[in-house]
């Protein structure tokens, strides 16, 4: 599950389904995925959106969502496991969030309900060894925090601009960690103006706001 070995299985795909996309976009792992996919299959990566995650998140900032993902992992009923998800993401609606449970738990046999997810990622590793993936990009860059989320530190967008003087960074207020969730049209009008800004360069750092 380490963010390099997953961006050469998803190399493998692109190849094969899209192997000339406009932008790659990832969330949390999959924006680390993301970075990584950037730095080692360039061709594949012409402008690179990260949402709400950096090298620089540690297991001190993903404390929330540590404790979530590494609660119960059988609830007894889908109104049990769907009363959880609404205590822990205020900032979403019922009906998304009864959505989401529905795609990312399953009901067994029994009638209980259990999470998809491998709990192998319960404690994330530390992430620092990444930040050279983010001196690799060589395509435009964005990051989006969520307003709310702790999981980006002010410290890490330093960073992050150190690295990379042309990235952009907007902030989604109102939105936590899961800023597509959240804050969809939002998210969506930020990529869609990201996507729009320039034609994407073949080599060389990206340009930004």
């Amino acid at each position: 599950y380490s963010p390099p070995q997953l961006a050469d299985d998803v190399a493998v795909a692109l190849r094969s389904l899209a192997p000339m996309p406009r932008m790659v976009v990832g969330m949390s792992l999959g924006g680390l995925t993301a970075l990584c996919l950037s730095a080692r299959h360039p061709d594949l990566v012409r402008r690179l959106a990260v949402v709400d995650v950096t090298p620089g998140t540690d297991e001190a900032k993903a404390e929330p969502i540590i404790s979530f993902i590494s609660g119960p992992e059988q609830f007894t009923s889908f109104d049990e496991i769907l009363e959880r998800t609404v205590q822990f993401n205020p900032t979403r609606t019922v009906s998304s969030l009864r959505r989401g449970v529905l795609h990312n738990a399953h009901e067994q046999p029994d009638g209980t309900w259990v999470w998809r997810y491998d709990r192998v990622w319960a404690r994330p590793p530390e992430f620092g060894s990444l930040w050279d993936a983010v001196d690799a990009v060589q395509v435009p860059l964005l990051l989006v925090r969520g307003g709310l989320s702790g999981v980006v530190g002010d410290e890490d967008v330093e960073e992050l601009r150190r690295r990379q003087p042309s990235a952009r960074v907007v902030v989604v207020e109102g939105a936590g960690h899961s800023i597509q969730g959240d804050r969809p049209v939002q998210l969506a009008r930020v990529l869609d103006e990201f996507l729009g800004a320039g034609a994407p360069r073949g080599g060389g750092r990206g340009r930004g706001r």
